[in-house]
């Protein structure tokens, strides 16, 4: 039995949400009003997404101090090695800015994961753009990026059998239900996984995902639903 690795970034791999701490600091205070849209279901994350970026006033130079500010999963270096080591495709897949995720996964010197995610593009003068390469017509959510389109093409590209999801939000909620043959959760989307009984296990740090992995491709079937939370 084959796995694939998908995995969310901020707030999974980071401790903090990255696109967040960028628009704090460095967007006119309007990108609020747009997030409370979305909040509401007025609009889509995808047009939540595009026209908060287009309140960016900022050089790369600061953009790029943000990023270098972000601190991440202490374990999620150890967990990338594994996958590598074990041949397990690992891709990491966000409604987040894949010029940011690059910049901080080279900060922290991350063996390099694929990453699929929204691209942000600088126009010169302060100004930013975002494209959104990865999006899908049919996505349920109006997402940046589809992750439930993702996880069908990783599975095709990888030949797995299976496709393991991380995450921990409400980003994650669709392709948990409608994908994932298994789920690694923690915070709301650990809750929702309970509430909709999906198959999953708890973590709280890439120390433990690594266990359960390996645990998992060593068992080769698929591993057992427990609400057991594990902590290191």
């Amino acid at each position: 039995m084959s796995w694939a690795i998908l995995c969310d970034f901020d707030h999974t791999i980071t401790t903090e949400d990255v696109t967040d701490q960028l628009l704090e600091k460095l967007a006119a205070p309007e990108w609020r009003e747009i997030e409370m849209q979305w909040e509401k279901g007025f609009i889509g994350s995808r047009a939540c997404m595009q026209q908060q970026i287009a309140l960016l006033n900022a050089t790369k130079e600061q953009v790029d101090a943000v990023a270098d500010g972000i601190a991440i999963d202490r374990h999620f270096k150890t967990f990338a090695a594994f996958c590598a080591e074990k041949h397990l495709p690992l891709v990491i897949v966000s409604d987040g800015l894949d010029y940011v995720i690059e910049r901080i996964l080279g900060h922290h010197r991350i063996p390099h994961a694929s990453v699929l995610a929204s691209h942000l593009e600088y126009n010169g003068g302060g100004q930013w753009q975002l494209a959104v390469p990865f999006a899908s017509e049919n996505c349920t959510s109006q997402a940046s990026t589809c992750k439930c389109e993702m996880s069908r093409q990783l599975r095709v590209a990888a030949h797995a059998d299976n496709i393991l999801y991380i995450g921990d939000g409400r980003s994650d909620y669709c392709v948990s239900m409608e994908e994932a043959d298994f789920i690694l959760a923690k915070d709301s989307l650990l809750t929702y996984c309970q509430q909709q009984q999906l198959p999953h296990r708890a973590f709280k740090s890439f120390a433990q995902a690594t266990r359960i992995v390996a645990e998992m491709t060593q068992r080769r079937e698929q591993p057992l639903h427990t609400e057991e939370q594990l902590y290191a």
